[in-house]
């Protein structure tokens, strides 16, 4: 269905593009390689103006920009959004790459990101704890960005949700001092963000009791109920939104699956 497609197009653009910079920002390695780097890598379908964005790299940090470049070094370019889709998420999907023979290196040295996204595939669940603890960053990251894209983007559900809502906030942290992201809904709107929200106390909050409970409940090895039972999850809070949110947050892991 191609109305679905571009919605899953879209969350993975503005959700899970944007990741390339945690990946840097955990990896030294990776920052040292790209310090004297001042690089442009895009990616866009070409059947719909709308699905596109660049990855502007340089003095070892990525910066994400939607929409087009005017002149990348390379061009990731994909007949539709099932195409696009399909490559993100772990699939078969094979894009033209333009600038690939010129910007050889540009490509090369590219690719460890684009490894690191493949993180966030439901079938990646690593040992090692610093990748867990990763994994666990940027599923946080990447669900309350996605929420409130798939709200702009007019998905009946999440509009219904939040259309009639007034000022709240809901909030997910893993404790003691582990990542947090939040979703601000006002009458409609929406707008992720990082951190702990202080202004105000959460309408409802997610709170993780470790980085390794988190890891069992997003990565769908729990579930909510269960993991509040082992004490791995306490939700603060209205618990009829809090289940309502957390239904639309496994509706968008289907999605992207």
């Amino acid at each position: 269905m191609a109305d679905k497609d571009k919605l899953v197009a879209r969350l993975l653009i503005n959700a899970a593009l944007p990741l390339t910079r945690v990946l840097v920002e955990e990896n030294p390695g990776l920052a040292k390689k790209y310090a004297r780097w001042d690089r442009v890598v895009q990616f866009q379908v070409e059947s719909d103006p709308d699905l596109a964005c660049h990855l502007l790299i340089k003095d070892g940090a990525v910066h994400y920009v939607g929409g087009r470049h005017e002149n990348p070094d390379i061009d990731f370019a994909f007949k539709n959004a099932a195409a696009f889709n399909a490559l993100m998420t772990g699939k078969i999907g094979i894009p033209k790459i333009r600038g690939a023979l010129k910007n050889f290196s540009t490509l090369a040295g590219f690719l460890p990101l684009m490894l690191g996204l493949t993180l966030l595939l439901p079938s990646k669940k690593p040992k090692d704890p610093q990748k867990r603890a990763l994994k666990v960053k940027m599923l946080l990251y990447f669900i309350s960005v996605a929420l409130s894209q798939l709200n702009k983007a007019g998905d009946e559900e999440m509009k219904k949700f939040t259309g009639p809502m007034p000022d709240r906030i809901f909030q997910w942290s893993v404790a003691p001092d582990g990542p947090a992201v939040y979703l601000r809904v006002k009458k409609g709107r929406t707008k992720a963000g990082k951190g702990l929200y202080t202004r105000r106390k959460p309408f409802v909050h997610m709170i993780f009791s470790s980085l390794e409970g988190a890891f069992l409940v997003l990565t769908g090895q729990i579930d909510n109920v269960e993991a509040m039972k082992l004490g791995h999850l306490t939700v603060d809070g209205s618990p009829e939104y809090g289940k309502d949110i957390a239904s639309i947050m496994k509706r968008i892991e289907a999605m992207v699956s």
